[in-house]
């Protein structure tokens, strides 16, 4: 078996994602070996010699050799080259992670010596993947690694460091959903994580358009679609309007958003930068081949082959996990009456899949409750399934994690019975559970331990024998539900917000599209502005004072607006500010 052929082996085993992306690599990529005077590989790369052409094993001891590693203390290297100084750091015993910033260099490694000792761990990443990196950490740099890309390792910096993503200039963002469905939530969630990060967003929402979408889909089939596609052109008109009224800089959509692939191209006549987050399965749902050409940036929860296909398509992709908004998911204290509603030992809050109307009948025994609409004609299940299979709003959805004592989330698949084996994207629940602060058992996911490390933060089964040994195990222990749940809560809030996530969206806008947005600074913050107008004592300093933080002017102004007092000078002079505001960010004066 050739070197290439070990590696591979030994990464497909921990990161199959990774492992399948290095193997469809062309060989070289820009990187080429050469020999080096004493016989060992070397590597160059856009010209330059990333390891010695004398000795690059003695080049790579001497560098481990100089580097200061606590045996405590975990680190990471910026830079794998050929791997020479990374495998003489790992006989150090070192607590080792390497960040590969060029994934046909990666390739190249694999493919010339044993690194196994590395890969068998899982600590390698290729690019910007910076999934399960310890922090803190100590960051170490492969010198001529980082003077090829300096900005990538003032990135993996920053992240080491916990300083987020720059996020561009002041904008206007216009954040689209659909009408109905999984994805409305998350526009909302968009909505205020781009606020948050102090932009200008407004969410154009379609769901009042259900009810008639509905009613059309109830027409005669010869008038039906005919009928449909006149909606669907109609809100393409509104969003138009909308956009030419505001005059955003980014429209966002959210999968299923009524959006075709002409008006997208109308969009970007007009110099509106666009994104799309297809929060789906790419198997499943094949719509995003039409739509992710004709997009700046195509957001997707999949690596691997989807990321492949994209480039086939001559899309602009980057891959985005889902997130959670600790405004909605977060721990409560419920009252009596809701506590006997919604307490379980087990609880399941999500859609009637095949896949789980089989896996659940072998939790019969359990004080199982299952909440959520699509179970028609549930057979077994029947006496588990709470409110007539009624839908779950997000509110509701807290209250039952509250309540429960095991959250089960079973990814959906209609592929397999039961488990997914081959399943990679995170669905919104496991981000929700630990926002909530709430102990979920989840079936594994390859994409898992990059966001939460599994038995610590979340609790994991990979068949139905061992979800029932971990159901029962976790029943009998509370402390241990107590303090796993605690430790997602404190991950999540620190890494997988909405506002996180979105800063590392802009961030992805402006790597793949330089100079598209803009670089204005942003206004002053209505709170100073207040304690700049108004003494303290003042009723609207006090009101800007006791506001959460995020406080914009217009809010200021609506409270304004709301009293009864006659109009001071400072009222007035804020309420116009804001009008001219407004009018510039229309373009009317």
């Amino acid at each position: 078996m050739s070197r290439w052929e070990t590696n591979l082996t030994c990464l497909s085993k921990v990161n199959p994602p990774l492992a399948a992306r290095l193997a469809e690599l062309p060989m070289g990529g820009g990187a080429e070996l050469r020999p080096s005077r004493q016989g060992a590989p070397t590597l160059v790369v856009q010209g330059r010699h990333l390891h010695s052409a004398y000795d690059p094993e003695a080049e790579g001891r001497a560098w481990a050799a100089a580097q200061e590693c606590p045996p405590e203390e975990p680190v990471v290297v910026f830079g794998l080259g050929l791997g020479y100084h990374i495998l003489a750091l790992l006989e150090r015993g070192a607590d080792l992670w390497v960040v590969e910033p060029s994934a046909p260099t990666a390739r190249l490694a694999l493919e010339t010596l044993d690194l196994t000792p590395l890969l068998a761990g899982d600590r390698l990443r290729v690019e910007d993947d910076y999934g399960a990196l310890p922090r803190p950490a100590q960051l170490l740099a492969h010198t001529p690694t980082r003077r090829l890309f300096p900005e990538k390792f003032q990135r993996l910096a920053d992240y080491l460091a916990g300083r987020g993503p720059q996020v561009p200039g002041f904008l206007r963002v216009l954040v689209v959903g659909p009408l109905y469905g999984g994805s409305h939530p998350l526009a909302r969630y968009c909505t205020r994580g781009f606020q948050r990060l102090g932009l200008a967003a407004e969410f154009l929402d379609f769901a009042p358009f259900y009810p008639a979408y509905g009613a059309l889909k109830a027409a005669a089939p010869g008038a039906r679609q005919p009928l449909i596609s006149g909606l669907l052109r109609l809100l393409g008109e509104a969003l138009l309007a909308k956009v030419r009224d505001w005059r955003p800089e980014l429209v966002f959509f959210l999968a299923q958003a009524p959006v075709e692939g002409a008006l997208l191209r109308t969009l970007k006549a007009e110099g509106v930068l666009t994104a799309y987050w297809f929060v789906e399965d790419y198997q499943v749902f094949p719509y995003w081949r039409d739509l992710a050409p004709e997009v700046d940036l195509f957001f997707t929860l999949q690596r691997g082959p989807f990321l492949t296909e994209l480039a086939r398509l001559g899309a602009r992709a980057a891959f985005l996990p889902l997130a959670a908004d600790p405004e909605i998911y977060r721990p409560l204290t419920l009252s009596p009456e809701e506590y006997q509603q919604y307490a379980a030992s087990l609880s399941f809050v999500g859609a009637g899949y095949p896949n789980r109307r089989e896996f659940f009948q072998g939790l019969l025994d359990f004080d199982f409750k299952i909440w959520g609409s699509d179970w028609e004609n549930p057979g077994p299940l029947a006496p588990l399934i709470q409110n007539r299979g009624a839908r779950v709003t997000d509110e509701e959805a807290a209250r039952i994690f509250a309540a429960s004592k095991i959250n089960l989330n079973l990814h959906s698949s209609p592929f397999y019975s039961g488990i997914n084996p081959e399943g990679d994207y995170l669905n919104p629940r496991v981000f929700d559970l630990a926002a909530a602060g709430a102990f979920q058992l989840v079936d594994w996911r390859t994409q898992l331990p990059e966001f939460f490390t599994p038995d610590r933060e979340v609790a994991v089964f990979r068949s139905l024998a061992e979800a029932r040994e971990r159901i029962s195990h976790f029943l009998a222990h509370p402390e241990a539900r107590e303090e796993m749940a605690a430790r997602a809560r404190q991950r999540c809030l620190a890494e997988h917000t909405y506002e996180t996530r979105l800063a590392q969206a802009l961030e992805l806008l402006d790597r793949h599209l330089p100079g598209r947005l803009p670089r204005r600074p942003r206004p002053p913050a209505a709170r100073e502005v207040v304690r700049e107008l108004f003494p303290p004592g003042h009723p609207v300093r006090d009101f800007a004072e006791q506001a959460p933080p995020g406080l914009t002017l217009a809010e200021v102004v609506a409270r304004i607006q709301a009293g009864t007092e006659p109009l001071g000078e400072g009222e007035t002079l804020l309420w116009l500010v804001h009008e001219f505001q407004e009018g510039l960010a229309r373009g009317r004066f």
